[in-house]
């Protein structure tokens, strides 16, 4: 599991009883998320942009202010800080489709990382939509632990979820093999990180969310 520790958690917990037994997760993170000291100011009548529920997270309280997000869990994360928020897509292309639709009034804050993809401000801006993006929070690379890249070398398959483009290639550039590596990919996005001819499957879920996700995994599990 190569997401966040709490993420990696609150994901292996969602999957189904059956699935979960045939499992021995092996955590280890390849991304840290930092908070940074940005001051970021969001005005009454300002709306929030969230990309995920780390912008949410690293973000300050909604007191009812309006939020456009990505994605089911992100859109459940904004509302539970105060944000009344709403999904508009599940992906960054989804979301600046959907937001050129609607054209709201006011000016939107993309809340991001310090990396992003998609070019969510940008497209917004070039909509003729007012938009600022404001980093709070940064992304760390970090290798995989020594007891993950064990479980790699020891296991006849692998199981390997990634969840972004960024983790995707940190896990190609730091596994000590993929051979025997099962990969599932949130997004073609992410799946284009990953050599094809050199691990033994790639899979993208149906949907990029957890939920199909797991159905991926589920079905990686009777091809293992």
């Amino acid at each position: 599991m190569t997401r966040p520790r709490a993420a990696s958690e609150g994901f292996v917990d969602t999957l189904p009883k059956n699935v979960r037994a045939q499992l021995n997760p092996v955590f280890s993170p390849l991304i840290d998320i930092i908070p940074m000291q940005n001051d970021a100011k969001i005005g009454p009548q300002d709306s929030a942009v969230f990309s995920s529920r780390n912008g949410v997270e690293a973000a300050p309280k909604g007191h009812g202010r309006a939020a456009y997000c990505i994605g089911p869990a992100t859109t459940e994360t904004a509302l539970a800080k105060g944000w009344n928020a709403q999904q508009v897509g599940s992906d960054a292309d989804g979301l600046v489709n959907a937001l050129r639709s609607m054209q709201p009034k006011g000016r939107l804050v993309h809340l991001s990382g310090r990396h992003t993809r998609g070019d969510i401000s940008g497209k917004l801006s070039q909509a003729g939509l007012n938009i600022i993006n404001v980093p709070i929070y940064d992304q760390i690379l970090r290798p995989l632990s020594d007891e993950a890249q064990q479980a790699i070398l020891n296991a006849r398959r692998a199981i390997v979820p990634v969840f972004s483009p960024r983790t995707a290639a940190q896990f190609v550039k730091t596994a000590p093999t993929l051979h025997s590596v099962q990969v599932i990919a949130l997004s073609a996005a992410v799946g284009h990180e990953i050599p094809v001819k050199a691990v033994y499957s790639l899979n993208v879920a149906a949907h990029p969310d957890a939920q199909a996700m797991g159905a991926a995994l589920a079905e990686a599990l009777t091809r293992s």
